[in-house]
């Protein structure tokens, strides 16, 4: 079993990739599941789709129905007229996203706005968890991220990197590690644009049970299959004993509650 945290598609943004790319992404390269959430719903930066939060999610429950190894994600506009949390509320309970998105550059908030707070109040009581795209702005730091979510001692926080560059991606690790001191809440962070030794050296300083496989795919364009076929090869003699199957399986099988769909769906 591989299971990709971090994708994104859409059809009207700027340079966004279909859904049937992710899917194929993910079956050249092993991936049984891919967790997606739909890029149009950014509101940033120029060329960006800016689409109405329920017709995003709409549109991302119903491309993952005709690609059985995409797992919807539920993008969050928080601040703006077309998101409710009351309706997110209800999407959660009725329909089988795993997580919601919240992109604070993309959507033009800030992490460490109190409009988050309704939106992650809803994740801790239901244990689903907050994914965060993190890239250099301000908007996006994981600081802010991680003080949100010590707001909500029950939440999961998964920070993802979306083109961060190395400092910011260190950082993630080190705001997770002080995280874990502190204790409260769960943050997490994926492998999206960092190489073999980073992966290992953040599951030394956060444990494997705190790191989990993504890969922001399809950012690497056509080279994204071999380079993160090669980086599997890699990952399978570095971490040792059970710390691969950790990274790359378990823990987002536990965390995005993926055991009833792994039963049910046949290969």
């Amino acid at each position: 079993m591989l299971i990709d945290i971090h994708a994104h598609f859409g059809q009207a943004s700027a340079g966004a990739v279909p859904a049937t790319r992710l899917a194929t992404y993910a079956g050249v390269s092993g991936i049984d599941f891919l967790l997606v959430s739909n890029c149009d719903a950014a509101a940033e930066p120029a060329g960006a789709a800016n689409l109405d939060e329920t017709d995003a999610n709409v549109a991302c429950l119903e491309a993952c129905q005709r690609q059985p190894r995409l797992v919807p994600l539920y993008w969050v506009r928080p601040g703006r007229v077309d998101s409710s949390v009351y309706a997110f509320t209800g999407a959660l309970a009725s329909e089988p996203f795993a997580a919601a998105v919240f992109a604070p550059a993309a959507s033009g908030f800030d992490a460490g706005d109190k409009v988050l707070d309704d939106y992650l109040s809803v994740l801790a009581g239901i244990g689903r968890p907050a994914v965060f795209c993190v890239g250099d702005d301000a908007r996006a730091a994981p600081g802010k991220i991680c003080e949100a979510a010590r707001r909500h001692a029950a939440l999961s926080v998964v920070l993802c990197p979306c083109g961060a560059g190395d400092a910011r991606r260190r950082e993630c690790v080190e705001v997770a590690r002080r995280a874990q001191q502190r204790g409260g809440a769960g943050v997490y962070v994926d492998t999206s644009h960092a190489g073999a030794a980073e992966v290992r050296a953040a599951v030394e300083a956060l444990g494997a049970e705190r790191v989990l496989y993504g890969t922001n795919a399809l950012s690497f364009g056509d080279s994204h299959v071999p380079r993160h076929i090669a980086l599997l090869e890699e990952l399978r003699g570095l971490l040792p004993g059970g710390q691969f199957q950790q990274v790359t399986a378990d823990n987002a099988m536990q965390l995005f509650r993926l055991g009833k769909r792994a039963s049910g769906v046949a290969r």
